[in-house]
């Protein structure tokens, strides 16, 4: 009955939290660490992971860009925000926030959905991934406390075409929206910009991958020589560092491997971080 419907909305909201304080606690658990302490842990893993792979990692973070993050709002299918996510990688970009309202995943289709999501993100291990419970929390901590100008790609006859926009004025986070909706009135109204991607064919929109890989080549075309809206190398040293520590953690053969090192080693800082893996 609607009481039982009423109480997994509520544990779905509960859940949906839990989440997203997850990622958090992952985002924070090795940032907090101090520098020394990250340098120390770096030093005493290294030694157990071959050379190639060591500068595969340190290649890959050193292209990594601070200066452009991505948003989705309400996004209904995992696997399009999954294949989103090995794009956006592959493009340098760091970090992605999404928004899950659970208000707007209703019936079993929309949850079963929304568990997918959550499973989609937990698996990213490369990127730095936020949720957020609403598009108004997620606008103020990007744009008020971040920084960031936020970019929603919008089919309104008032957005510009991607062509048109000067990416000199960033940070920028762009937006994507819903695959059948698009972005939410809330979104179209707090957006300091809207654009839409030129199409000349019958179908109305890109799917939601097609999307984020044509707007990153848009972006990826009018960034050069330190300019434009992706920035390779923009990461500050202590992100950098942490970031490079958790690569090394994830490439040990084996998890307890690294619990072994970091243990045998007086880690305990870094051995809590390494839980949160």
């Amino acid at each position: 009955g609607s009481g039982r419907e009423q109480f997994d909305v509520q544990k779905e909201s509960e859940e949906d939290q839990k989440v997203a304080r997850k990622l958090d606690d992952k985002y924070n658990a090795f940032l907090s660490l101090s520098p020394e302490t990250v340098q120390t842990a770096v030093e005493t893993i290294e030694p157990f992971i071959n050379a190639d792979r060591l500068e595969r990692v340190r290649s890959v973070l050193s292209q990594r860009t601070k200066n452009c993050k991505f948003l989705f709002e309400n996004p209904n299918n995992p696997s399009n925000v999954w294949a989103c996510l090995r794009t956006i990688d592959s493009f340098g970009i760091q970090d992605v926030d999404v928004i899950i309202e659970s208000g707007m995943y209703q019936g079993k289709q929309s949850l079963s959905t929304k568990r997918g999501m959550r499973t989609a993100m937990g698996s990213a291990q490369w990127l730095t991934l936020r949720n957020h419970g609403s598009t108004a929390e997620a606008v103020k901590e990007i744009r008020d406390v971040q920084g960031y100008k936020i970019y929603a790609s919008d089919l309104n006859p008032n957005s510009k075409d991607v062509r048109d926009i000067n990416w000199d004025d960033g940070p920028y986070c762009i937006v994507m929206g819903n695959e059948d909706r698009g972005i939410s009135e809330e979104m179209r109204n707090l957006a300091d910009e809207t654009f839409t991607l030129p199409m000349c064919g019958f179908a109305e929109s890109f799917n939601l991958s097609v999307a984020t890989s044509i707007t990153l080549a848009h972006m990826s075309a009018k960034s050069q020589n330190g300019k434009g809206p992706l920035q390779p190398g923009d990461m500050n040293e202590h992100e950098f560092n942490c970031l490079y520590l958790k690569g090394l953690l994830h490439s040990l053969p084996q998890r307890r491997t690294g619990q072994a090192i970091l243990r045998q080693n007086n880690l305990p800082e870094v051995l809590e971080a390494f839980k949160t893996l």
